[in-house]
């Protein structure tokens, strides 16, 4: 689905009566009978190839170094399950964060040391968006005890930027003649272009649990936890000013 929208933010200008230049210094410039300056966006929904996963490993241990090490156990068990169930070639998973922090307890006006707090944070970037809900619960199931962010984007975002452009382009193009004409007057070239191009991806922020989740491999059936790739937005945006005779 495609959707443009248009905006005048600036009709004709009046010629600059007291502008004085000196010719030998800018002999190229064009003098300014006027402009229309218009912007316009245009957007398309599309379905999404591209899924983002984090999941962390949280922790608690009575000194550093045992909450570190129970926590790298885990990771790893994590690590491994989710390399089993990915393309090696088109995804990634690699460590996106690490910390070990003390708590601390207050007895007395006293501020000691308590135990630790360890956290993993581990990320997976997949083709397959079919695998979303597999690869949460394998996670899961491995020790994973949050599942912090998912995302959803699209592999391809340029080639689509670079077909809306041109139509864009030719909708302003079209309401700067209709706004010349209604004013007496017509279109004499470009005189200025800004052009951006972003993706509003589908992201969830939500921490999701899976319970008794369990696959067979046979069959291809699965307790898996439920989520919804949605659609994901591109959309250009143009600024254009037109030079007017």
């Amino acid at each position: 689905m495609k959707k443009t929208i248009l905006a005048v933010t600036l009709l004709v200008f009046g010629t600059f009566n007291n502008f004085v230049a000196d010719a030998a210094q800018t002999p190229d410039i064009k003098k300014e009978a006027g402009y229309i300056s218009l912007n316009g966006s245009k957007e398309i929904e599309v379905e999404p190839n591209i899924a983002k996963i984090t999941f962390a490993v949280e922790n608690i241990g009575n000194d550093a170094q045992k909450a570190t090490t129970e926590n790298n156990t885990i990771s790893n068990n994590i690590i491994t399950a989710l390399k089993q169930i990915t393309n090696s070639e088109d995804d990634v998973i690699k460590t996106t964060n690490f910390s070990v922090r003390p708590v601390y307890s207050t007895q007395g006006g006293k501020r000691t040391i308590k135990n630790y707090t360890a956290v993993n944070s581990v990320t997976v970037e997949t083709k397959d968006i079919l695998k979303v809900s597999k690869l949460i619960d394998t996670a899961i199931s491995n020790g994973s005890n949050r599942v912090n962010g998912l995302s959803y984007g699209f592999d391809g975002e340029k080639k689509v930027c670079t077909d809306l452009y041109p139509e864009l382009i030719k909708d302003l193009k079209t309401q700067a003649n209709v706004l010349a004409l209604a004013a007496g007057t017509s279109l004499d070239g470009l005189k200025h272009m800004n052009a951006s191009c972003n993706m509003d991806s589908f992201v969830s922020n939500g921490r999701f649990y899976a319970k008794n989740a369990s696959f067979d491999a046979t069959v291809g059936e699965s307790t898996s936890t439920p989520v919804e790739a949605g659609k994901v937005k591109i959309r250009v945006y143009v600024n254009a000013d037109f030079y007017v005779k």
